[in-house]
């Protein structure tokens, strides 16, 4: 198990930090995040392995569709029982799916964050095997958070479909769209600690939501920062990879191919680069919302503040 328990909470009477000043702590988290990666690349490959594992969650569901069609098809599925089954079923897989999914990219996120918390809080570069065997010592938590996070997540997203339906009434629409956007961004402030109390503090989904909420408004600023910051990085550096990657489309049939091949390989790089950033900051998050300093390995980078 990760150590925190040295890491106590804010202390009385510390001074309160000013808007900007949150700004730019969350800033130099966000470059934090982006040297840890940099530093440590084998990173990306939990987040890799996390895309490989969801995808063939998503090609048994799509085969799982595929042999319901082909019952349909038989003549002797007739009548309303035999659609409302095979039609409950359509939605047994994919909710199912859904939540499998979840569950794979919990375990990945939190072994990302079991690492990365390792190397900014101590310095050392913890091997590949060591955020793995961190996930498996909380696999019950990840489980069980997986399937909450998933079921949450699938009811917004149901609640997005409807707000954009146009077999939908308006007012339907209306009510749904605001519910939809108002539980997602409650749902991300309660839940924006999760994983690290999970698979550093073995945490369970009460308690640690609870946990997680109380840290999230100790360094609001700095979260939203981070977050904002992360993806205006990734959006610069597709933006720039498709203007440097411009001038091969003018070159021909070879050139186009060979800049549509840069800008897919370039686009999936920094998608990958970016999201694992993402998990790692959640980690730096955490020990500042911990201690109310940044890691000690923000020294290295010259990004460290108290």
């Amino acid at each position: 198990m990760v150590n925190v328990a040295g890491a106590g909470m804010r202390r009385k009477g510390e001074r309160r930090l000013g808007f900007f000043e949150r700004i730019s702590r969350g800033w130099k988290m966000t470059k934090l995040g982006v040297a840890v990666v940099r530093a440590d690349p084998e990173l990306m490959v939990y987040t890799f392995l996390s895309a490989i594992f969801s995808l063939l969650a998503i090609g048994a569901a799509i085969s799982g569709s595929v042999g319901l069609e082909v019952v349909a098809s038989d003549p002797e599925c007739v009548g309303e029982e035999c659609g409302s089954e095979l039609a409950f079923a359509h939605m047994g897989i994919w909710f199912v799916f859904y939540l499998v999914v979840s569950v794979i990219t919990v375990f990945w996120n939190a072994a990302i964050v079991a690492s990365a918390y390792e190397r900014l809080s101590s310095g050392t570069n913890p091997s590949f095997f060591y955020g793995i065997g961190q996930a498996m010592k909380c696999l019950p938590q990840i489980l069980i958070w997986g399937i909450v996070a998933g079921t949450v997540g699938l009811f917004i997203q149901i609640l997005e479909g409807i707000s954009h339906s146009d077999d939908s009434p308006i007012p339907i629409r209306i009510v749904a769209g605001l519910a939809s956007f108002i539980l997602g961004i409650a749902w991300w402030i309660v839940t924006f600690f999760m994983i690290p109390m999970i698979v550093l503090e073995r945490s369970g989904v009460l308690d640690g939501m609870g946990k997680s909420t109380e840290l999230f408004k100790k360094t609001w600023g700095e979260d939203v920062t981070t977050h904002i910051g992360t993806g205006l990085l990734m959006t610069l550096s597709i933006l720039i990879l498709t203007v440097v990657t411009l001038p091969l489309f003018w070159l021909g049939d070879v050139g186009f191919i060979l800049g549509m091949v840069i800008l897919a390989v370039g686009f999936l790089f920094a998608v990958l680069f970016f999201s694992t950033v993402e998990v790692v900051n959640r980690a730096s998050l955490f020990y500042y919302a911990k201690t109310g300093q940044s890691p000690p390995m923000a020294e290295k980078y010259g990004l460290s503040f108290r």
